[in-house]
């Protein structure tokens, strides 16, 4: 969002979240000059970056060297990057247009935007032996398409809604070809569609959020105090966010019901229409709303309870919610495996990589395959399938404990990837071979703590880590850096990967600890 000299301009990333209000008030209330604003979010300023923007940037930036390579002079970038540089290139007929600028639309709100490429109506993209290309298909009768690329196994109705704006500024300027526009996808495959469509979905969207905008500027906010609340109803939009930590600021300074462990967006709305907004608050009643049953509001007052004691104490503790479901928990077997898998989501191949696998057994001994490719990971598959198989034979009542549903999404994916031990982890998961004790803790347990991530729960069973790698992005950071630095200096990368591994290595043991720990409770 921006103040222009005619008013508000808006770009494709403020539409995209406009699902959080706090992001829209933010950005509004920024440009309006609220007293007070500017130095609160300039406290938690962080310019965006992450592994999907750094990869998404490099996908598009691959397929810009690939246009040039393969077009040359018909390929070009607008020079300075204005709207009035994009429009001569059209008006010349430049046949792909990379970084170009649009402004304007249909809209109420002018939004300013650039497309990845700008395609003559007469072109159509092709995926070539040198990669991306465009060819002519007949005359050109005037216009251009809009596309954009995208790093997505799928064409999501954000990335739509954003072709669509471009879509719709053509048309607004009478410069739309009379073909589809579409998407390039992270597998290199194509998703076109028609401008109607995609302005049509674009507009419903549009509306609503140019609603909310104006409704601020009608509010006319002159400080903090009459901006309301300002905490992210959807944390989906984060990663795109300036002021990421600022939402966590606020719900500590209010006792936000966010902070409630499992809480919903929709028991958070039918506890405030009781009157409930703090975690104090809820952590004191005890009874049904109109949409929620005595048992649900129980457990979550039970949830507000134990976390506001560890504010108000700093005194951890948990509850055993269900005993008789704890109890269910399988005997300790001396050929369990304690097993974690670290993924690489932005490898060169549609649906990414395993590129450690990594297990301890019941004495808590490591084990551990690498791969840096395809044939790597399916070694080390193979490996863990045939050192699980072994196992079973020899300790029929054996079981593989991991922590979230991950592992077993990967092994499925693996079985149909390479056609090896379908059957087996189709029977293995059938048969309850896999157990997930996330599942375990969030039926049976209910802890002071805001998340239910294994990091959390070491808490309460003081399990101390050796890596220096903390979260299981960081992982995919350090497995970033480790492909980076191989080419150039082999030692340096060794030594990042001995990290990652160290990583893994305290992921198995402490799912070992937390089973144990959970016995310990029966």
């Amino acid at each position: 969002m921006r103040k222009t000299p005619t008013g508000l301009s808006f770009d494709s990333r403020d539409l995209m979240r406009s699902q959080c209000s706090h992001c829209t008030k933010v950005s509004v209330a920024r440009e309006l000059k609220v007293a007070g604003l500017q130095e609160l979010i300039d406290e938690f300023y962080v310019k965006p970056d992450s592994l999907a923007i750094r990869y998404g940037m490099k996908f598009e930036a691959a397929l810009e060297a690939e246009l040039v390579t393969n077009l040359q002079d018909l390929v070009q970038a607008p020079q300075p990057q204005t709207l009035e540089a994009t429009l001569e290139l059209m008006k010349q007929g430049v046949p792909v247009i990379y970084q170009g600028v649009l402004k304007g639309g249909s809209g109420e709100l002018e939004f300013s935007g650039r497309p990845d490429f700008l395609l003559r109506g007469d072109y159509r993209f092709e995926m070539g032996e040198q990669g991306l290309t465009a060819v002519s298909h007949g005359a050109w009768s005037g216009g251009y398409t809009a596309w954009d690329a995208k790093l997505s196994a799928s064409p999501k109705p954000d990335y739509q809604i954003q072709v669509g704006l471009y879509a719709d500024v053509l048309r607004t300027l009478g410069l739309e070809a009379k073909a589809e526009h579409g998407l390039i996808l992270g597998s290199r495959e194509f998703a076109s569609f028609s401008a109607d469509a995609l302005i049509a979905q674009m507009v419903a969207k549009r509306e609503v959020y140019q609603a909310s905008v104006l409704a601020i500027v009608k509010q006319n906010p002159q400080n903090l105090a009459d901006m309301g609340e300002l905490v992210c109803v959807a944390s989906t939009y984060c990663d795109m966010c300036e002021y990421p930590a600022l939402c966590r600021h606020m719900r500590l300074e209010t006792n936000h019901l966010q902070l409630v462990a499992g809480i919903s967006k929709a028991q958070i709305e039918a506890l405030r229409q009781l009157g409930v907004t703090t975690v104090r608050q809820l952590a004191d009643l005890d009874g049904p709303t109109e949409k929620h049953s005595v048992e649900v509001i129980r457990r979550l007052a039970l949830q507000a309870r134990l976390q506001q004691k560890f504010f108000d104490t700093g005194v951890r503790s948990q509850v055993v919610s269900d005993p008789e479901l704890l109890a269910e928990l399988p005997k300790s077997n001396p050929g369990d495996l304690f097993f974690d898998l670290e993924g690489f989501t932005f490898f060169g191949e549609p649906g990414g990589l395993e590129y450690l696998w990594g297990w301890v057994d019941a004495e808590g001994e490591f084990f551990h395959h690498w791969a840096d490719d395809r044939a790597g990971e399916e070694r080390a598959y193979e490996a863990f399938m045939q050192t699980l198989l072994t196992n079973r034979k020899r300790y029929p009542e054996s079981r593989v404990y991991h922590y979230a549903q991950y592992e077993k999404t990967a092994l499925k994916k693996l079985a149909a990837r390479t056609g090896k031990y379908e059957y087996e982890v189709m029977q293995l998961i059938e048969n309850g071979v896999f157990v997930d004790l996330y599942r375990v803790v969030e039926k049976t347990l209910v802890i002071s703590e805001e998340r239910y991530s294994i990091k959390n729960l070491e808490n309460f069973y003081e399990f101390d880590r050796s890596s220096d790698v903390k979260e299981a992005m960081g992982s995919m950071e350090f497995y970033d850096k480790y492909l980076s630095t191989l080419a150039e200096d082999e030692d340096a990368a060794e030594k990042l990967k001995r990290q990652v591994i160290a990583y893994n290595r305290d992921d198995c043991a402490s799912t070992l600890a937390l089973y144990k720990w959970l016995l310990d409770l029966t």
